[in-house]
């Protein structure tokens, strides 16, 4: 008989369609199970449903290599003779090939969208294939919703979760265990996986999105299945050294630390912006750290110190995200106040910043203005090096710098269903210029605007 049971991971849920004896393999998704749904409350809404069964193999038309398959950070190529195939049915649908040992344990065909996936087994190495397909379809249908699936060690201290990253074999659990021991206070949140999903503010435009950490059902060589969430504090990249030495990472070797230890399918333009986005935001907003090392009690103590001690202020995570487009990436970044509505509404919405090339009137850029603070505003007039700002929802009063204090331009917006906005299409330039025309009737306007949008 087939049975239907409801997970929710981060507040994430899925579905999981199966005989009985599929269920008795999931002892580590009890934590995280849902309960039955009612019979006049209809089927939950869930990220994706995945069905379990046994059957004939998929007939690959496009297979790529193992040594390109990037999607499950660490783990899709070990030493312990877990490798992960993808490529594509006949009909053109993704499916992926679990092999254990050199034995193929069974393959995933999902659908385009990630929201439904039929795990195929073989009898061998069952809960290998169940675990696997359900963590490649969890980390793809959440691309794009602020969620990341880490290869990293997890631990919470005095309500602060952190996450210690690196490649196989460079001690990551170690760590975490030295942190348990020696550090009062410290518990394990996940050995292997933990999630991390920016999460919304709870009461814009008081509060900004950030980072945290969730337990989940899939470990490491520590069991360690717990339904438990931190704020995130702390990202630590490890390696091992005949001393021990820390560093605070800015920039681009922050970003990287981040990529290489990050599950998705890069290949696909989708999921790859989506994850671009949540890096940028977790990179400009949460500190993160090199610590070379040896697997000792002092270690664990420099680490614990450094990163305890450290948060980063408003003007901190902006001039990190300064130091990021200057190194050539986009980077995310939550935009607080009204002085931006109703093109950019803050404490709900992010902007995109990317490098500035030429200023231009209409741009919004991100700007240092006397008397000492950054804006976020519109280029109203430039007069050789000298540029006058406004913010679209201010009354009256401009700002000015020179070009050269021109930091970012904004590029597009992120509204707060995470959808992204180009800032320049035709009809967004022409509302501008119309904005600005009807300047003498803004306070009108924006009561207007405030009142319907609850703003």
């Amino acid at each position: 008989m087939i049975d239907t049971r409801y997970y929710m991971v981060a507040g994430h849920r899925f579905g999981v369609s199966s005989e009985a004896e599929s269920f008795t393999l999931m002892e580590n998704y009890e934590p995280f199970k849902l309960p039955p749904a009612s019979p006049k409350g209809g089927t939950p809404d869930a990220v994706f449903t995945l069905s379990i069964e046994s059957g004939e193999a998929p007939v690959f038309t496009e297979e790529l290599s193992q040594e390109d398959d990037k999607l499950l950070a660490g783990n899709h190529k070990t030493g312990l003779g877990q490798v992960i195939i993808c490529g594509k049915t006949a009909n053109g649908m993704p499916v992926f090939e679990f092999r254990w040992m050199g034995d193929t344990a069974g393959w995933l065909v999902c659908s385009t969208c990630y929201d439904e996936g039929r795990l195929i087994t073989t009898g061998q190495y069952t809960k290998m294939a169940i675990d696997n397909a359900l963590m490649v379809l969890y980390s793809l249908a959440t691309a794009d919703k602020g969620t990341v699936l880490f290869h990293a060690a997890a631990v919470s201290h005095e309500g602060k979760g952190y996450l210690f990253l690196g490649p196989s074999g460079t001690g990551k659990s170690t760590h975490a265990q030295l942190w348990l021991k020696h550090i009062i206070g410290t518990e394990l949140v996940n050995d292997d996986n933990p999630v991390v999903r920016i999460e919304e503010p709870a009461q814009p435009p008081h509060s900004k999105g950030h980072g945290t950490v969730y337990g989940s059902p899939w470990s490491g060589k520590t069991p360690c299945y717990r339904n438990v969430s931190f704020p995130l504090g702390g990202i630590v990249l490890l390696s091992q050294a005949p001393y021990n030495k820390i560093r605070q990472l800015g920039g681009i070797e922050a970003y990287a630390a981040l990529v290489a230890s990050i599950s998705g399918k890069w290949w696909d333009k989708r999921i790859a912006n989506g994850l671009h986005l949540t890096e940028n935001t977790l990179v400009s907003s949460v500190p993160t750290w090199h610590l070379e090392c040896l697997p000792n009690e002092e270690a664990a103590r420099v680490c614990a110190k450094k990163i305890e001690t450290t948060a980063f202020t408003d003007i901190q995570i902006i001039e990190e995200a300064i130091r990021l487009v200057n190194d050539g990436v986009s980077v995310t970044l939550p935009v607080d106040g009204r002085s931006m509505l109703p093109f950019i509404i803050g404490g709900q919405e992010s902007v995109i910043l990317q490098k500035p090339v030429q200023p231009k009137v209409g741009q919004v850029v991100l700007a240092w203005v006397s008397p000492g603070r950054y804006v976020v505003h519109r280029i109203i007039t430039i007069d050789g090096n000298e540029v006058t700002l406004m913010g679209d929802g201010n009354l009256s009063g401009t700002e000015h710098c020179t070009t050269s204090d021109i930091k970012a331009v904004v590029t597009h917006v992120v509204d707060a269903k995470e959808h992204t906005h180009e800032l320049y299409t035709r009809w967004r330039r022409w509302a501008a210029r119309l904005w600005r025309w009807l300047r003498p009737l803004r306070r009108y306007l924006l009561t207007i605007y405030r009142r319907v949008h609850s703003i």
